[in-house]
């Protein structure tokens, strides 16, 4: 069992960086339309809203077509950005947008915890390879770029991971509370993303494997083991039917766009293509994949469940029209199977420690330069800069032509960025259209490259507070802050895992 100091230490590590990096606003269309329900939520106590956030919104009354639970789960950061905005002075649909932006950081913090824990509880990996198998998924991966940004996926993928750390406890005192946990943590996962309904097959399996282990087997405490878990998700599934009926007026009805997609293409996208590919984004995960034969030979029964979880998402996910996941930093709707692809990495380094331990740091780094790049600087400028050089053929660049994948093309958008700062006159008239709430929808592309601040200025929250003007202590002392937080906390981390 870890010490409690040292895992918060490790949040407290993760959220700083997350927190450092944060763009502080809601830049994507899909970010907005949950923003403006938890908006509607808390001021109108609606689950409606008036506000048109892309150029396909009709008029009239919009409803959002992604699941409740994001947005929910935001209602305290809103209210918590409108007390702040009291406090401080800030225009509240500022400081609203900035505490709501932050949830993710929170919770991808929270993921990095997680996994430390069933790498070391669950595992029994040691606390240096839990410490690195947290960083692997943390700043190696496309959680970092995703920990910016108001989306769901971050918020699935801690809630799934919960569930899994409850229901592969080996403790029979604790069971079937455990199971009840379990089942609480994965309804919230469908409050959030309805696509995680593929993964109950898997712990049903899960559960019987448990089952069919025991040396007297009781069917019905089986059912009973099966049941407990499933009221959660059995109520939050009338919840989500309720609120269709009440969006749509149809309880079948999500708002989703159907199954439109080539499986093949959808399967060759994300785990190879050079603008979504999963290796290619999170190179970690190659080694995850050559780690399973040894995590199953050790944990056969969560072997599976991992297995699943991963497949399942990976097939359902290769049938979606959108499996590209629109204008994100590589395979955004995969983001909740990597921590399945990185845990397997420590039976790899605990079985051939002096042979993998060079490349698995090499690889993590190479992962870590891979993401800074997403953090920088907004990705959205490299899509539009590929749109208005090829029109609507320019997604499919970005997806398939290797010179032109995002993993080049990120990297020239912050050499571009940093350039534009010289010009100071550009840079004063992006910032007071930014300050009047100027939008650009449905303008030209070439307006928005050359007057969105948003694409021409490092994408960090304490920048952009320094350009608009606020005093040192709101933009340059929580900077400072964090990175001592940082660097304390992790040299403590190091010092306190050992040396095994």
């Amino acid at each position: 069992m870890t010490k409690p100091k040292t895992q918060l230490l490790l949040f407290l590590f993760f959220l700083s960086i997350y927190v450092l990096t944060g763009q502080g606003s809601i830049q994507s269309v899909d970010g907005k339309i949950m923003f403006f329900l938890t908006q509607a939520m808390v001021e109108n106590q609606s689950v409606s809203f008036s506000e048109v956030v892309s150029i396909e919104s009709a008029s009239g009354l919009q409803f959002s077509k992604y699941g409740i639970g994001m947005s929910v789960l935001a209602i305290p950061f809103y209210i918590f950005g409108k007390v702040l905005s009291l406090l401080l002075g800030i225009e509240a649909s500022l400081a609203t947008q900035f505490c709501v932006s932050m949830i993710n950081a929170l919770l991808t913090a929270l993921s990095c915890l997680v996994i430390f824990r069933i790498a070391a509880n669950r595992f029994d990996f040691s606390p240096r390879t839990a410490l690195w198998l947290s960083f692997g998924f943390g700043l190696s991966t496309i959680a970092w770029y995703y920990s910016e940004d108001f989306m769901s996926e971050p918020a699935t993928t801690l809630l799934l991971l919960s569930a899994v750390y409850f229901v592969t406890n080996k403790d029979s005192a604790t069971r079937k509370r455990d199971l009840l946990w379990a089942g609480t943590f994965l309804a919230l996962a469908v409050s959030c993303r309805l696509a995680v309904l593929v993964v109950i097959p898997g712990f049903i399996i899960y559960q019987w494997m448990v089952w069919a282990e025991l040396e007297e087997k009781n069917v019905s405490e089986l059912v009973e083991d099966l049941i407990r878990p499933a009221v959660p998700v059995v109520v939050v599934l009338i919840c989500i039917m309720i609120y269709n009926y009440i969006r749509f007026a149809d309880p079948l009805e999500t708002g989703y766009e159907k199954f439109s997609g080539q499986f093949v293409v959808g399967l060759f996208g994300l785990l190879f293509s050079p603008g979504k590919s999963l290796f290619l984004f999170n190179p970690l995960t190659l080694l995850g994949c050559l780690s399973f034969a040894l995590f199953f030979r050790e944990q056969r029964k969560t072997a599976l469940l991992f297995g699943w979880l991963i497949v399942s998402h990976l097939i359902l996910f290769s049938f979606w029209g959108s499996w590209q996941g629109g204008m994100g930093w590589g395979p955004r709707l995969l983001l909740v199977i990597v921590p399945y692809l990185i845990l397997p990495i420590g039976f790899l380094l605990r079985e051939y420690k002096q042979v993998v331990k060079i490349p698995f740091l090499v690889v993590l780094i190479t992962g870590v330069l891979i993401q800074l790049p997403s953090v920088t600087v907004n990705i959205a400028r490299y899509y539009y800069e590929m749109s208005r050089d090829y029109g609507s053929q320019g997604h499919n660049q970005i997806l398939f032509t290797p010179k032109y994948s995002q993993l080049i093309g990120q990297f020239r958008q912050v050499g571009k960025v940093f350039e534009n700062l010289d010009d100071d006159i550009q840079m004063a008239q992006m910032v007071s259209l930014a300050k009047k709430g100027e939008r650009f929808l449905g303008t030209d592309i070439d307006v928005v490259l050359e007057n969105g601040l948003a694409v021409n200025a490092p994408n960090f929250w304490w920048y952009y507070m320094y350009l608009f003007g606020y005093p040192f202590y709101f933009w340059l002392l929580p900077p400072a802050a964090l990175v001592g937080v940082i660097t304390v906390s992790g040299y403590k981390l190091y010092r306190d895992t050992g040396n095994s």
